[in-house]
């Protein structure tokens, strides 16, 4: 019997082909150890978008020590996410990572010479404040000059719906009530209340901005960075605010 190769031969499609490519994940960061009290965190949060989340891709940061990886894999699982790994992990949570069968991921730019830095309390982890209102340079104008017309929408938006921008940016010019979900790969102008979930560049552009009269909302997102009402300040209630990216900080500011 003649033995087949097990090379293909030219013009042949191989069944298994590796190309890279630049995804966007949520980073979820994990303040606590104890697992009984983060699925209980994660099962609140979840609650308030259940559409958004579920099976979402995430990365764990561990900012305040190691809980029991093994376990925490399986509460995202029965929260319906799929962990995919832990971010900047250091020595000691690498090596758990590897023995719960997690991957490890380094944020862009960070290697053998710039290893993670050692993992901070909670009270050392609050983001700085931004430098300047002035929006990003470089890139990021590229990717907006690259948006295509905008979508308008003259009506309320209502609890169920869900209205997507696609390549550009999504103006409203009326309310959007609770249970309402709005997407644009660019800007979101909402210049009545906004009381629903408002996802802005939802293909990965971090340039993009939301901005709106009356902040009221479920949940706001940018390129995957998100927050939902319980972590907004009670203070933006019904304000007019603009959120922005700032190096992967989702920072909410009054408008002038």
């Amino acid at each position: 019997m003649t033995q087949k190769s097990a090379t293909h031969t030219a013009g042949e499609t191989p069944g298994v082909v590796f190309k890279g490519r630049m995804m966007t994940l949520t980073v979820v960061e994990i303040h606590a150890t104890d697992c009984d009290a983060i699925a209980a965190q994660i099962d609140t949060q979840l609650a308030r978008a259940p559409s958004f989340f579920a099976r979402m891709p995430v990365l764990v940061s561990l900012v305040g020590g190691l809980p029991d990886l093994s376990r925490l894999a399986e509460i995202f699982r029965e929260a319906d996410l799929v962990l995919v790994g832990l971010l900047d992990a250091d020595g000691a949570a690498a090596d758990a990572a590897r023995q719960a069968g997690l991957g490890l991921v380094s944020s862009p730019g960070r290697g053998a010479e710039n290893p993670p830095p050692a993992r901070a309390s909670a009270a050392d982890t609050q983001p700085p404040p931004p430098d300047s209102d002035d929006a990003p340079t470089g890139q990021a104008e590229t990717q907006t000059d690259a948006r295509g017309p905008a979508r308008l929408v003259t009506k309320p938006v209502r609890s169920g719906q869900q209205i997507y921008a696609r390549g550009g940016d999504l103006v409203v010019t009326s309310s959007v009530s609770e249970g309402a979900e709005l997407l644009a790969d660019g800007h979101i102008h909402v210049y009545g209340a906004l009381r629903g979930r408002a996802l802005a560049g939802a293909s990965g552009d971090t340039s993009a901005r939301i901005f709106c009269r009356r902040f009221e909302p479920d949940l706001v997102a940018i390129a995957g960075c998100y927050k939902v009402a319980d972590a907004i300040d009670e203070g933006l209630a019904s304000k007019p605010v603009v959120v922005r990216l700032d190096n992967d900080n989702l920072l909410i500011e009054l408008q002038e």
